[in-house]
């Protein structure tokens, strides 16, 4: 149900329109929570994640929905929503700036690029043998997944036809697709694309988010970058512990083509 407040608001402002959003994607498991996290410390950010209600009010919670969309599914009545949502957020929190991460709209560029043409995505790449073991272990502690297609995680594009009863293969292809969907638009955005590595930001976050802010077209302060941790801890060391042998064969038979693309050591 829509707050009052909110509405009285839009119908004050019927034809709101937000500028310039910033959209933080990348493959679930990932490390975009805590990157969004740090980017919404800066003081002229409004952050609004997840809100996966808001963008899929209808079949958020539906087992067999697709979660990549194109632009067919972009109509007048989305355009204004989501644009009235979103901009009606930035502006009680009177911030210049909006940002999202949801991990559906990984696979929605086309849709978001549609309603949000001045749109800017900043994409998070993290090793996928890592976000594997991440997403089986999240899986086992976690047994409400266990009968939602894909762990209730964002679905990959074509999501059906990459079901398989080995749940290693089947995060193996989960990141390769997500990941090769989100490639297949870089020339597309443009100047409106921002690439950067996981363990990158790990290493050096403060260098990462300067250039994340200054990518957005945000201010950069001494004072500002001292909100974000000289270092973060990088766990992507996990996998090569706690997969097995057969596991990490697996996974490389899916991935080592993409992996060495991107720059990881196979």
């Amino acid at each position: 149900m829509l707050s009052l407040r909110y509405e009285v608001w839009r119908r004050r402002n019927p034809d709101a329109r937000l500028s310039e959003p910033i959209f933080l994607i990348g493959c679930p498991r990932s490390g975009t929570t805590i990157a969004v996290e740090l980017f919404g410390s800066h003081p002229d950010v409004a952050n609004w994640s997840e809100a996966g209600r808001i963008w899929d009010p209808v079949d958020f919670w539906n087992p067999e929905a697709d979660h990549c969309w194109g632009t067919e599914r972009v109509s007048r009545e989305e355009i204004s929503r989501l644009h009235g949502r979103f901009e009606h957020f930035r502006q009680i929190r009177n911030k210049a700036r909006f940002i999202n991460k949801h991990p559906r709209c990984t696979v929605r560029i086309d849709f978001i690029n549609e309603i949000f043409p001045d749109a800017r995505f900043i994409h998070l790449i993290r090793d996928g043998r890592a976000v594997v073991n991440s997403i089986l272990t999240k899986t086992e502690n976690e047994p409400e997944r266990h009968p939602i297609p894909f762990g209730h995680f964002c679905k990959p594009p074509g999501w059906r036809d990459y079901l398989r009863e080995d749940p290693t293969e089947q995060a193996a292809l989960h990141w390769h697709e997500i990941l090769n969907y989100v490639l297949d638009r870089k020339e597309m955005l443009g100047d409106r694309y921002f690439e950067l590595r996981y363990e990158d930001l790990c290493k050096d976050p403060r260098l990462w988010f300067d250039k994340m802010y200054t990518f957005s077209g945000l201010p950069v302060t001494e004072a500002i970058l001292e909100n974000i941790p000289a270092a973060l801890k990088d766990m992507g060391y996990k996998w090569r512990q706690q997969l097995t042998s057969a596991q990490i064969e697996t996974v490389n038979n899916v991935q080592a083509k993409l992996l060495k693309k991107l720059g990881y050591t196979v």
